[in-house]
This record gives C-alpha cells, sequence and structure tokens, in this order.
C-alpha cells in the first residue's frame, strides 16, 4: 500500500485530478442538498399560501424552479364568523429581485348609479375615481373574475352578492405572457374557497370565467395615455380618412363593475363645409342589475331598432349665439347583445358626422371595434336608429 501510495503522489497528473473529482463532488453534494431544501422550502410554500388552495402543477409551472419563494403575506379572512372585511383573502409570493405573484379577493360593494344613461354614467366618473385602491387594483391586474354570491357573504350591514378576485404577476420575458392564460385555475380556486366558506351557494367558478380585463389590441393611437381607460379602444381611422384626430381629441370616460361609458369629440382642419369639421363617437356597456333598468330606460329606442333605417331629417344642435344657426347633425345610434368577459352584456354606440350617408357607413365599424375590445363573444346586432 504504501508502495501504490507513493507511485501515486509522485504521479504527475493523478493527485491534481483527484482533487479536482473530490472537489466537483463536494459541489454538487452541496448544490443537491441545497437543490433538495429549496424544493422542499417552496412546497411548504405552495401548501400554505391562499389557505392551501393554489393548484400546485399550475403555480409551479409558473414560478421559477430555481429561486426560492417567500410567502410575503398570507391572509384568509373567509367564514361566517367573520365581520364583513374589506379584504376577503390575500397572499403574495416573491422570488429574485423583481419576481412575485399576488392573488386577493375583494367584496364589490355596490354603491347605486344615479342613472343609466350615457350621461349618468358619465358623471359618476369623479366617484369611481375616488374608490379605494383595494377595490380597483383589479383593474391592472393580469387577470381577474367576478363572482357571484347569491347566498351574501356574511358580515356586511348590506347585502353583498358578488365579490372579485384578481392576481398579479411579474416577471420578465415569455412567463408574462403566458400568465393571464395559466392563472385561471389559481384564480378559480381562490375564488371558490371564497364561495365554500361564505356559503355563497350557486355555481361554482370555472377557469374559463377568468379572464383578464378587455384592452386595446393592436397599435395605440398618440393620444392613447391621455385618454381614460374606457376610451382607449377607439382609433380615429374608424371614421375614415388620416386627418381626423389631429391632435387630442375631447375626451371623458368611466370603467365601472356594471357599467363602462366613453365620449369622445374629434375635429378635422379641412373640410368642405362647417359641419365636417367635427365628429361625436359614444359607447356604453350595461351588465349585470343595469340590465334590466338600461331596456326599461331605452325601451323606446329599442323598439324603434331596423336594420337599415331611413335618415331622419337633419337634427340642428343649439346656436351658442344669435349669428350662429347651429350645426346640422346626424346620429346614428347601434345596439348589440353579447357575452363580454363572461358577462351578458347590452352595449350602444353612436357616431354623430354630418353628411348622414358617412355617419351610417362608419357606425359598424366602430360598433365592431368596441366589441373586440371588449372581448365580446356571441355577438348579436339588434339593431339601428337615427337619433
Amino acid at each position: 500500500m504504501a508502495a501504490l501510495w507513493e507511485r501515486f503522489i509522485g504521479h504527475r497528473v493523478l493527485p491534481k485530478a483527484a482533487v479536482a473529482v473530490l472537489a466537483a463532488v463536494l459541489v454538487a453534494g452541496f448544490i443537491l442538498v441545497r437543490s433538495e431544501r429549496r424544493d422542499a422550502h417552496n412546497a411548504r410554500v405552495l401548501d400554505t399560501a391562499c389557505a392551501g388552495v393554489l393548484p400546485e402543477g399550475t403555480v409551479r409551472g409558473l414560478l421559477p424552479g430555481d429561486e426560492t419563494w417567500e410567502l410575503r403575506t398570507d391572509l384568509d379572512l373567509t367564514g361566517p364568523s367573520r365581520r364583513g372585511p374589506r379584504t376577503l383573502l390575500r397572499c403574495s409570493l416573491d422570488w429574485g429581485e423583481r419576481g412575485g405573484l399576488e392573488l386577493a379577493a375583494v367584496p364589490v360593494l355596490d354603491a347605486p348609479l344615479p342613472g343609466v344613461r350615457h350621461g349618468d354614467i358619465l358623471s359618476s366618473a369623479r366617484r369611481t375615481a375616488e374608490e379605494p385602491g383595494w377595490a380597483t387594483a383589479y383593474r391592472t391586474a393580469t387577470t381577474q373574475v367576478t363572482a357571484a354570491c347569491p347566498g351574501g357573504l356574511p358580515g356586511y350591514p348590506r347585502t353583498v352578492t358578488r365579490f372579485r378576485v384578481h392576481a398579479s404577476f411579474r416577471a420578465d420575458g415569455p412567463e408574462y405572457v403566458r400568465a393571464a392564460g395559466e392563472l385561471g385555475d389559481a384564480v378559480a380556486a381562490v375564488a371558490n374557497h371564497v364561495r365554500d366558506r361564505g356559503r355563497c351557494g350557486g355555481p361554482a367558478v370555472e377557469p374559463s370565467d377568468v379572464r383578464p380585463l378587455p384592452r386595446f389590441v393592436g397599435e395605440e393611437p398618440e393620444e392613447s395615455d391621455a385618454a381614460p381607460p374606457a376610451c382607449r379602444w377607439f382609433r380615429p381611422e374608424l371614421l375614415g380618412g388620416k386627418d381626423w384626430g389631429r391632435g387630442e381629441p375631447d375626451s371623458s370616460g368611466v370603467t365601472g363593475d356594471d357599467a363602462d361609458a366613453c365620449s369622445l369629440k374629434l375635429r378635422r382642419a379641412k373640410t368642405p363645409t362647417r359641419e365636417d369639421q367635427t365628429a361625436v363617437v359614444t359607447s356604453v356597456s350595461w351588465r349585470g342589475p343595469l340590465l334590466p333598468e338600461a331596456r326599461t330606460e331605452y325601451g323606446a329606442e329599442l323598439a324603434a331598432l331596423s336594420r337599415d333605417p331611413a335618415p331622419e331629417p337633419e337634427v340642428q344642435s343649439k346656436p351658442k349665439w344669435k349669428s350662429d344657426p347651429g350645426r346640422k347633425r346626424y346620429r346614428m345610434a347601434v345596439w348589440a347583445d353579447a357575452s363580454c368577459s363572461g358577462r351578458r352584456t347590452l352595449s350602444r354606440v353612436t357616431v354623430s358626422m354630418a353628411p348622414a350617408p358617412l355617419a351610417a357607413a362608419r357606425a359598424d365599424g366602430v360598433l365592431d371595434a368596441y366589441l373586440d375590445a371588449s372581448g365580446c363573444r356571441a355577438v348579436k346586432v339588434l339593431g339601428k336608429v337615427w337619433k
């Protein structure tokens, strides 16, 4: 043995190779042990987060396996013994420097709108903008769902029959792109946990019910950063020609849980007549409890719908000065019934232009663009009417 050892240590290569192999084994063992500990830690995090209802397969597929996940927030206030919390459930996981996943469930505490007409909804924009952050966080989330609770959530002074679950995913690269689709299982699982604990009754939430909020898909117009979110579906090209919308259009809009509304006024510099200088486009959608109210309020207009209505006599706006005869306008309203983001929705768009044939020619395209940007399916165009 002594001779073999002397031959080994006297060899020019073997001692160095042995040291290198030993070092590699030690490093591999350290990495393996560290990896096993990290995997065990991550598994415990998933077992705990969001009341332990997160689907392991889906979440593991989204979170980076080579990072350690930390449970930053884990709050569950669901159940009959609680007193109407503003946050029903919240959990957040972080990893690395910028990665994160957060899910939250909050009650929908509705304040009744003063009316369902387009102008009424726009007038509520100030109230909507002042809602607390926890109630509006879903608008910037990766994906969300509004779930029904027919039995009513316990502990609130007024009956609360709906709640919202939203998930936000922070990551770089392709993981963020596919997160909205794959988070449906996790959001649905949290929603059904809240339903079960609150004894809501009614149908369970399916992953297919979970969708991101409607957003404009395609090239954004230059003025989109200044436009209200409810108006970002619109592109000046929908009115034909390249000269519409030079500069920023006058716009106002509001996004709510049961109604959205937008009003846009556009101008162009070179026109044949003064009547051709401006165009007005409006959009409004109603959902949920506002549907029957909207059908009643607009009953006469809905009854007058047809496929190809004959233009009404020119409508003359009220003049600002006695010397101003007013601008002759034609306004066409188009109505549609559809399923938008999983909810039955009634929508109305109007196009006000001169002359009448131009307003009629643009109205269908404006409606199509609005419904496409709102994620609507099973669209049924109810008809048109001159206003």
